[in-house]
This record gives structure tokens, sequence and C-alpha cells, in this order.
């Protein structure tokens, strides 16, 4: 137990101190290796022009995108991202301007706006994966791909991509071409 400034604190009930002080250290090394990862995406965005929320943004579309060069709804974006709907219709507009992305009305409601990747961010976002893969597999050398998925899985509902059902009306005007 510890007390600083007369409250108390002590680990969980379930955990001892030792388990306690090993997850903290886990936890600050996970922050270092955070601020590595984005010290190294930011180098590599900004080599395209692009800052670290295109990143995000990109990253996002290739995730919830329901398959490559498909359309999709904007609009899936804004329960993932901690910015206001307008800051990422200019994250869109800047994307599309650098050629990462297309953008059009839905023909059926013009309120709608769909999105789909280009050849340009697939490609940003391989080397994207390849970095943060020969990142991380540094700091984990001995993981296995059975124990990686098993983190990734286990992570997967905390993570601003979770594979969570989202449903949003399909794009009517879309097929009216």
């Amino acid at each position: 137990m510890l007390i600083i400034d007369g409250m108390l604190f002590a680990p969980p009930p379930c955990m001892s101190r030792e388990e306690c002080m090993l997850w903290s250290d886990l936890g600050f090394s996970l922050l270092r290796l955070h601020t590595l990862l984005q010290r190294e995406e930011k180098e590599l965005a900004a080599r395209y022009q692009l800052g670290a929320p295109h990143v995000e943004v990109l990253y996002l579309l290739s995730r919830l995108q329901c398959g490559e060069g498909e359309w999709m709804l904007a609009s899936r974006l804004y329960p993932y991202l901690p910015i206001t709907q307008p800051a990422i219709g200019r994250i869109l507009k800047h994307l599309r301007y650098w050629r990462f992305v297309e953008l059009q009305r839905d023909k059926g409601d013009r309120r709608r706006l769909l999105v789909r990747l280009l050849p340009a961010a697939q490609k940003l976002l391989s080397e994207i994966e390849f970095m943060r893969a020969r990142t991380l597999r540094q700091f984990f050398p001995s993981l296995s791909p059975s124990q990686l998925r098993i983190w990734v899985e286990a992570l997967r509902n905390r993570t601003f991509a979770a594979a969570e059902a989202y449903h949003v009306e399909p794009p009517v005007g879309l097929h009216s071409q």
C-alpha cells in the first residue's frame, strides 16, 4: 500500500504489488514504443506531404472498407476520430488533392459523401505497415504469429478500428450509374 497526500493507494485485490509494477512497466514501455512509432510514421508521412491525421484516416478507410476500391460513406469515419465532421471533410479533401482518395456525392442523396482509396494510398499504407512490422518485431522478436494473433484479438475491441458491427445504410445512388 502507498499513501500519497493522505490518500491510500493499493493494487487491486486480485493483483500482487509485483504484478502491478510489471503492468506499470509494460505501460511505460508501450508509451515509449508508441512515441517511436509516431516519430517514424510522421517522417514517412511527411515525404508524402501528409500528417498523422491523414495517415489515421487512410488507415481507417482501409480497415472499414468492404473491398479494395469500393466506395463507402465518409460518415463511417466519424465515430472513430476525435475531431469534428468538418475537420474530417478537410482531411479527405486534402487527401483527394494529393490523389490518395477519390470523393463523390451519392447520386441518391447529395448530402452523403462517398470515398474510396486510390492506389497511391494503398502504396503508402503498405509502406507504413512494413515500417510498423519491422519496428514492432524488434521489440518482440520471439513473439510467434499465433501469439501475435492472440494479442491483436485481445486488443481489437479496445482500438479505434475495432471490428465491431457498425450499421450504415448502403450508398443508394451509387448503383444507378
